[in-house]
Parts: C-alpha cells; structure tokens; sequence
C-alpha cells in the first residue's frame, strides 16, 4: 500500500517542539560549554542472562583523557624579547631593517621595516621619529633642529651644497652673504 505525501513517514521519526528540544535540564545531558552539551544515554537494557546492564558510555569505556592544558605563557624578559626580535629580523630576506618602541611625552609607539634598500629604511625611521616629535612642525624642519641641535657633524656631499645653491637662483657672481640672505629668506634651505 502506498503511502501518502501528507502522511509522516516513521523512518523519519516525529518532529519535536522547542519544549521537547530543551535539554538543559535533563539528568543524562552535562553542559560543556555555552550551547555545547555531552549526552549520556544511560539505556538499561538486559543482557543475555536477564541481568541490567547499564549502556552509559561513561562506564563502559576507558576514562577518556584529561583535556589538553592550556599551553603556558612564556615568561617575557627584555633578553627574550629581543632575542624574538633579532630572530624575525634575521629571518627576513631583507638586507636592512629596524624595529623599534618608542616613548614620545608619554606615548609609546612602535615602528617596523625591512627592505634592500638601505636609504629608504634610514628616511623612513627618520621620518617616523620626525612625526613623533610635533605634529605642529614640518617633519622637515623637526629633523633639521634635530641634526643641528645634536652634537653629531654632518658631512654633506658637495652635490648638496650644489643643489642649495641653485634652489636660491644665485650665480657664480653673487657672493657667500648673498647665498645666507636667500636661504634666510627662505626660512632655510632643504639639502
């Protein structure tokens, strides 16, 4: 006999109601975690002897093992630290690179660069550190004061001072004071 299309099928078993979904206070149901339950089945059936026999998983088979602990944390000191950070470094398939923290009034930041050119990674540092110190003053003029106020001399190559020259429209009749005057005002000169 066929069955009909609105007839529930028993292989399917029967559709259960919210209310009959709620486990939470059921005795073979443990709550693990938020939402996640471990359900016993707890079924007592009779053996071929006539004896109950108990089928909760938990006492027939082995004590399953004790979760894996939490890994530790290691124990941060400025040697590790540091160590860390060579290592990424020395690891990077860059030929220069820095990193690091910083504290400006207050505030710490941090910076990170590796690259095979060498000039971008020394003006990046500089203009990161540069940004740092003001941020009402041109990073420009930061690193200027900086440099001059320091007590490291700069060489600069004579194309820079080439380069300053004509930035001014000078020419080679004006003299060492017209060169000054047009560079003060300018309000300085960028090399």
């Amino acid at each position: 006999m066929a069955r009909r299309s609105d007839e529930p099928n028993p292989e399917e078993g029967k559709v259960l109601s919210p209310e009959e979904l709620d486990i939470a206070d059921d005795e073979h149901v443990t709550e693990i975690d938020e939402g996640r339950y471990v359900v016993s089945s707890d079924v007592r059936t009779d053996d071929s002897y006539g004896n109950h026999v108990s089928s909760d998983s938990a006492s027939e088979s082995p004590p399953s093992p004790a979760p894996n602990p939490e890994p530790s944390t290691p124990e941060f000191s400025d040697a590790n630290v540091h160590e860390w950070l060579a290592e990424q470094m020395a690891d990077s398939n860059a030929r220069y690179g820095f990193d690091v923290t910083a504290k400006f009034d207050g505030d710490v930041d941090q910076q990170q660069l590796a690259s095979n050119d060498i000039v971008t990674v020394f003006e990046s540092f500089m203009l990161w550190y540069g940004r740092q110190m003001d941020g009402s003053t041109p990073v420009e003029e930061v690193l200027g004061i900086l440099l001059s106020e320091s007590n490291v001399p700069v060489r600069y190559p004579p194309a820079v001072i080439k380069q300053l020259v004509r930035s001014t429209q000078l020419t080679p009749d004006d003299s060492i004071a017209d060169l000054l005057e047009a560079v003060e005002a300018a309000d300085g000169a960028e090399l």
